[in-house]
């Protein structure tokens, strides 16, 4: 059986990391819906659950993961605020393509969830050691398969460990697995095959946006109101390559944080690990 991997992967992290904490990642996807059953049904001690809001992507999401997690036991979100707005209005959207993935990873992701750890579990405190639970599986992609690590420490908070606890699972397996425990289904990941918790523009295709849009208008509407704005400030749109120069200030010029083990979604779809 999978969860026989699963039980050696999860034995394996915590002989290796010790670990102070254990926290659960919650994407509203079906890959973290099926990583937190398991994780439960092996009798983990789950400390935190930790649900990554960029306040781009579909509401509902959200809102499924609150009222579903939230009831479990410890929550906590990773809110990134005002953060996409704020930096669409100042200096346009984020572009097209893995380079600005990376960079409205670490924006809209990566930051707000080491704030979010270091407020609610590290607190100051020296050798805290945090085991992250998610749903990151080497089927997902040729490249997942040759270079998906099991485990890994995030390069800029060593203390947090990256397990992908259905490592070895393909979708089959965890679509029977889901099935089998009857384990509640975010609605936005059933219509939209995706957990819609990030929609940034970066990985998304024209296609994916008005399937959204017309699922969901009040996030198509906010879309499009935000979009005319930067349209009249910066000169280009969501899901558009920027431009290299905005008055005179290369920006979007590195790739970001290629460890993204929050976007595995959109990475998988363009071909990072």
């Amino acid at each position: 059986m999978k969860i026989d991997s699963s039980v050696q992967i999860l034995r394996d992290a915590i002989d290796q990391f010790n670990p102070t904490h254990i926290v659960s990642m919650v994407s509203g996807g079906k890959d973290s819906a099926a990583s937190d059953q398991v994780a439960e049904e092996l009798g983990v001690k789950i400390d935190f659950r930790i649900h990554g809001n960029t306040r781009c992507g579909i509401a509902e999401t959200s809102q499924f993961v609150r009222e579903t997690y939230g009831q479990k036991g410890e929550y906590v979100e990773a809110d990134a605020g005002t953060a996409y707005e704020d930096y669409v209005l100042r200096k346009g959207f984020f572009g097209k393509g893995r380079d600005a993935h990376g960079y409205a990873y670490r924006v809209l992701k990566a930051t707000p969830f080491r704030k979010a750890v270091s407020r609610e579990i590290r607190q100051g405190k020296r050798g805290v050691r945090v085991l992250l639970l998610n749903g990151a599986r080497k089927d997902e992609s040729e490249n997942r398969k040759k270079n998906l690590k099991l485990f890994r420490a995030d390069p800029a908070s060593p203390g947090n460990i990256w397990v992908n606890i259905i490592h070895d699972w393909t979708q089959e397996d965890r679509d029977e697995y889901l099935e089998r425990c009857q384990t509640p289904i975010n609605p936005v990941a059933k219509a939209l095959c995706r957990s819609g918790e990030c929609m940034c523009g970066t990985m998304q295709t024209a296609e994916e946006r008005v399937e959204a849009a017309a699922l969901y208008p009040k996030w198509g509407e906010w879309l499009t109101e935000l979009e005319k704005e930067a349209m009249r400030l910066h000169g280009f749109g969501w899901g558009q390559t920027a431009p290299k120069t905005i008055s005179g200030q290369k920006v979007h010029g590195d790739r970001g944080e290629l460890f993204q083990p929050m976007c595995k979604d959109c990475m998988a779809r363009g071909g990072a690990e």
